[in-house]
């Protein structure tokens, strides 16, 4: 039996919140990309909150809008090498996507969330942010991640990093260096 108040629990709470923020954003918008990419993500979510419930190791190779979990931990730490590939641009629904390695002034840099980011990628930011609070609790649980919970929840942070830049305005200029 576990109490309210152990870590495991939050867990599992956290998990569940995440799930349904990510439906809340699908059902705000009239954008069948962007909802099928955040089913792409909500499909993980899930996954990982049967593992956890189960005491189940995630084994599946984590793959997201094409890229496995290399190319998501790659893209994430080198924005200016792929900005204006295939994910950030040319699958963009609904806008025109952010194309920042085009000789831009911008190469190198990472974005610095802000409100003219626009709706679609701070609602991006928002959900990552909150796998980064399921992530921080996860390893409170796990320590030696054994189950590889811990870890997906790092890439799923980091392939939401990455989708905003699809969904950012080309003309988006906040960035910082790290």
């Amino acid at each position: 039996m576990s109490y309210k108040i152990d870590p495991r629990i939050e867990l599992r709470g956290r998990l569940d919140s995440l799930n349904a923020e990510i439906i809340c954003v699908q059902s705000y918008s009239d954008d069948e990309g962007f909802i099928a990419d955040l089913e792409e993500l909500r499909e993980v979510v899930r996954t990982l909150q049967r593992c956890e419930a189960a005491n189940e190791s995630f084994t599946a190779r984590l793959t997201l809008w094409g890229l496995d979990e290399d190319e998501i931990h790659s893209r994430s730490h080198n924005p200016s090498e792929w900005a204006n590939s295939a994910i950030s641009s040319a699958s963009c629904q609904g806008g025109e996507g952010h194309e920042m390695a085009r000789g831009s002034s911008q190469k190198g840099k990472h974005i610095m969330p802000h409100y003219s980011m626009g709706v679609r990628a701070a609602e991006i930011n928002r959900l990552r942010t909150l796998v980064r609070e399921c992530e921080l609790i996860a390893c409170k649980v796990f320590t030696d991640d054994s189950l590889r919970i811990n870890h997906v929840l790092n890439r799923l942070s980091s392939a939401l990093y990455i989708l905003i830049y699809k969904y950012i305005p080309s003309e988006y200029d906040k960035y910082i260096n790290f």
